[in-house]
């Protein structure tokens, strides 16, 4: 798995927080549905996910009770970085 490409991008704004979090998700790519579901029900969801590039993807547990917004985007190589 650690050389696999992310399938998307999984921005969310966490109750309380001022900045977003992005994750960069692997293995299953969720729809906006299933986030809709998870926010909805307050789910604690595992996801596979690197939260910067270099990183191999490892666990996360979301709790999305907390989550007030949140957007899946397609994954882009390089973003964020100066070149």
């Amino acid at each position: 798995m650690a050389d696999t490409e992310p399938v998307c991008e999984l921005h969310l704004r966490i109750a309380g927080q001022s900045h977003d979090l992005m994750l960069r998700l692997h293995g299953h790519r969720p729809t906006e549905d299933e986030v809709a579901g998870w926010m909805r029900d307050g789910a604690v969801t595992r996801l596979q996910v690197t939260e910067t590039a270099g990183r191999s993807p490892h666990t996360m547990l979301v709790n999305f009770g907390s989550v007030i917004f949140a957007w899946l985007c397609p994954y882009q190589s390089g973003r964020g970085m100066n070149l």
